[in-house]
């Protein structure tokens, strides 16, 4: 099993020694995976991440839940609440690239927009979302410049700033483009409006040329939904990933301008070109995989549940029902753009009792050669992707390197994993469906039964979104900022008269 710690900390290991005295396998902690892990503990506790080996011992992690254990407030000290906002279960949550706002994506058919400086809910976006159908997703583009826009009917030119676009997808097959615009680039006071859609379930009629085609009749639900720049693959466009069933779309989104009447700034609409699509199939290399779904599931089909684009090295990930990631790179020559499989990640079919192999969700680190997969049955997959030499090309290599297999409740599903913690990105956030958010060494090798610390544990919200701005933790950032990075995550369930909260943490 291949080693991928840092070169600077080469002489560190993570494997498992011998058994103390109490029988518990002890693993050695690298230094910069505990200092940054002790940043977030100060903030999220107000004190150092006990030792390893006080914690273990305790048969705990000086946590959220260990707090509990011993009757003290759950509550970590840097938690804001987000109210007033949505009534039932958050499925999504992006922040800004400049980390100003929040968007969540809600059952109860509406996107929210929170400040996240004041945690109020400054906009609810519900134009034409149809409420028998849930928002699933939600994803911010990079912020952008603005729009010279003509007025056609006294022939002037106005200006329209638009400051912010998101993306939203629901349960009917819709993904829906929003926009906050200001009548000057100085304002900040945003004005947000719906911008375009695009209706997956419609895409045959429409003539898209789509590799492979939808097999179910009932509308296509759109669990990936990522803004993506590629200037290799890509050059000078604002690229949207989508999946339907089992088909993931890269759509190039270009303004329309729309005339109003004198007097009114011209509204920023915006279309959905047809870029790449790509259709996912059964290995067809004899080999055996888990199937989703059991009886409820008698034909087999293949479901696309996460995808993510790594853009260092223009990587796409895939996450199937039937257990595999597949790895695809996304190339450019001359005018045509396409897709080429590199490298398919799974683990044996028997591996995960249960039919719980499947995945749930994946995430890249920054440097796109470290890679993480989330599993149904609560385990965490550490991958390493190196490329080799395959008789004169260059291919991609995978190994697993680690599980991570402790920390979250046995047998329930995760629902996302995050690369965090300094430059080198040393921690891996997970969250799922038991409330709880763990941080973990993310060069971890071997089997791991502790994760360093759990940062939240609420047992009545599950969590199914957690987004990490920029800043790191590391010490560098804290010296130059008061609030170096914000945590946002949500979840939960019927929130009956006081809604579901979504929450921040700031550290």
């Amino acid at each position: 099993m291949a080693s991928i710690i840092p070169e600077e900390d080469s002489n560190i290991t993570t494997t498992h020694t011998d058994a103390d005295q109490s029988g518990i396998h002890q693993p050695e902690i690298r230094p910069k995976a505990s200092h940054e892990a002790n940043i977030l503990h100060s903030a999220f506790f107000g004190r150092p991440l006990p030792s390893y080996y006080s914690a273990t011992n305790n048969n705990t992690n000086d946590s959220a839940s260990s707090s509990s254990s011993k009757k003290k407030s759950s509550r970590p000290q840097n938690e804001r609440l987000c109210m007033g906002g949505h009534r039932e279960t958050i499925f999504g949550l992006s922040l800004s690239s400049d980390g100003k706002y929040m968007a969540s994506a809600s059952q109860d058919s509406s996107i929210c927009i929170w400040d996240v400086n004041s945690h109020r809910l400054v906009a609810k976006l519900t134009e034409g979302i149809d409420e028998k159908f849930e928002c699933l997703r939600v994803a911010w583009m990079n912020t952008r410049g603005y729009d010279r826009t003509t007025n056609s009917d006294d022939d002037t030119t106005r200006e329209n700033f638009v400051k912010y676009v998101l993306a939203s997808s629901g349960a009917d097959g819709i993904v829906r483009l929003w926009s906050g615009t200001t009548t000057t680039a100085e304002s900040d006071k945003l004005k947000w409006q719906s911008a375009g859609k695009l209706d997956h379930s419609s895409l045959e009629k429409n003539g898209v040329d789509v590799v492979g085609t939808s097999k179910e009749d009932d509308s296509p639900q759109v669990y990936a939904l990522q803004f993506v720049r590629s200037e290799a693959a890509a050059p000078n466009m604002d690229i949207l990933l989508t999946s339907a069933n089992d088909c993931i779309y890269l759509w190039n989104i270009v303004d329309d301008l729309i005339p109003q009447s004198p007097g009114d700034a011209s509204k920023c609409q915006m279309s959905f070109l047809p870029y790449l699509s790509v259709r996912f199939t059964h290995l067809d290399d004899g080999s055996d995989t888990n199937q989703f779904g059991g009886e409820r599931n008698p034909n087999n089909e293949l479901y696309i549940f996460d995808a993510s684009y790594c853009e260092s090295n223009d990587l796409m990930g895939v996450a199937l029902s039937d257990g595999t990631c597949r790895v695809v790179s996304l190339a450019n020559s001359g005018n045509e753009s396409f897709v080429q499989e590199q490298c398919v990640l799974s683990l044996p079919p028997g591996y995960f009792p249960g039919r719980m192999g499947h995945l749930t969700a994946l995430s890249w680190d920054k440097s796109g050669t470290r890679l993480a997969t989330c599993i149904a049955s609560g385990r965490v997959i550490l991958w390493l992707l190196q490329v080799v030499d395959r008789g004169g090309a260059q291919g991609l290599h995978p190994s697993c390197v680690s599980i991570l297999q402790g920390g979250h409740d046995a047998g329930r599903p995760l629902f996302g994993a995050k690369y965090c913690g300094g430059e080198n990105q040393e921690l891996l956030m997970t969250w799922g469906v038991d409330g709880k958010v763990c941080v973990w060494d993310s060069y971890s090798v071997g089997e791991v039964l502790n994760p360093l610390c759990t940062l939240v544990s609420h047992s009545n919200y599950p969590i199914y979104a957690l987004d990490v701005t920029d800043g790191g933790t590391s010490s560098k950032a804290q010296a130059s900022d008061t609030r170096k990075c914000c945590i946002a995550l949500g979840g939960g369930s019927d929130g009956g008269f006081l809604g579901v909260p979504a929450y921040i943490y700031d550290v």
